[in-house]
């Protein structure tokens, strides 16, 4: 059946914040000219990913909607609180966006941003891809398998994440529940941008064809490996933090347990704490790889267990 192809964009009026600003989600509409699927893609759940922002607005201006079977709903900036002060969580109540959902009508700012995310735009789609990246200085790289590991696997990235304990609350929790293949992609951050941007729209356009949304053949992936183990290293202790590696060693393996990274006291130059690498065997997923300043409990490091990887 022929459609009539359409775009359109709408704001989601969430609330009005106390200078009588609205808040609201931007949600952009692409409809193709043959039935199929309804594809939606998040970005800025957390407002420091700034990436996933940009890899939306290349898919919206390359997507040929005279090819696209079914819908794709584009909802770039999730949190545009926590967006404008460039921070993980929702400035007004410090809430974290991704572990409050369905949300709450009556609760949080946090809670009303989610309960209106779901009733406006989670609850249309019949596919999910949420976008997520290091933040403003770390670099990461992996796909989250969720409840459809062909169509995490087709996003083309060379590691994936099997968690055995999921986060609850967040964005995915609650499609997965609902029967709606997920994906949750953790890309790039920090200084690292372009070639990140141009794998994570490449990625969406590759599970689009294999949603058979988009003509052409689905890119085989690369050799991948399934994480099932990682460990998640925040420094406690703030300070200056020094890598002994850069953003280039994402993805390599370190062997043994070498140091990551030192803190000093900035005042005294104290030496606060040695981070070290917490495997025989480290794949590097997340990095704090730039000379910079540390507050502690801050994202730092997350790296991968070989040894109980699976397809290693």
């Amino acid at each position: 059946m022929t459609l009539t192809s359409t775009r359109e964009y709408k704001e989601v009026i969430v609330t009005h914040l106390s200078n009588g600003t609205p808040l609201s989600l931007p949600i952009h509409t692409i409809r193709g000219v043959k039935e199929g699927p309804v594809l939606g893609v998040s970005a800025l759940v957390h407002g420091d990913e700034i990436i996933g922002a940009e890899i939306v607005r290349r898919v919206y201006n390359r997507l040929n909607e005279s090819e696209l079977s079914g819908t794709v709903k584009l909802l770039p900036v999730a949190n545009p609180l926590a967006f404008e002060s460039m921070t993980r969580n929702t400035p007004l109540d410090m809430n974290n966006l991704n572990r409050v959902f369905p949300g709450n009508k009556n609760g949080w700012v946090t809670d009303q941003i989610a309960h209106a995310m779901v009733k406006n735009f989670l609850d249309e789609i019949d596919v999910y891809i949420d976008l997520h990246a290091g933040g403003a200085v770390p670099v990461v790289d992996y796909v989250y398998i969720q409840n459809d590991e062909e169509l995490s696997r087709a996003f083309n990235f060379p590691v994936l994440y099997r968690p055995a304990h999921p986060y609850e609350g967040t964005t995915a929790t609650y499609t997965v529940e609902k029967g709606i293949p997920s994906i949750t992609v953790e890309v790039g951050g920090g200084p690292n941008y372009e070639k990140d941007i141009e794998r994570g729209v490449e990625g969406i356009f590759n599970c689009m064809r294999k949603l058979n949304m988009l003509p052409g053949a689905v890119i085989p992936p690369p050799e991948q490996v399934v994480m099932t183990e990682i460990a998640s290293i925040r420094p406690l202790q703030g300070g200056i933090m020094v890598p002994e590696f850069d953003f280039n060693s994402v993805g390599t393996v370190i062997e043994g347990n070498q140091v990551l990274a030192r803190t000093y006291n900035p005042r005294t130059f104290e030496e606060l704490e040695v981070i070290r690498a917490p495997f025989q065997r480290n794949l590097v997923i997340l990095t704090r790889g730039l000379f910079n300043k540390v507050s502690p409990g801050d994202y730092g490091f997350m790296l991968g267990n070989l040894d109980t990887a699976e397809d290693k």
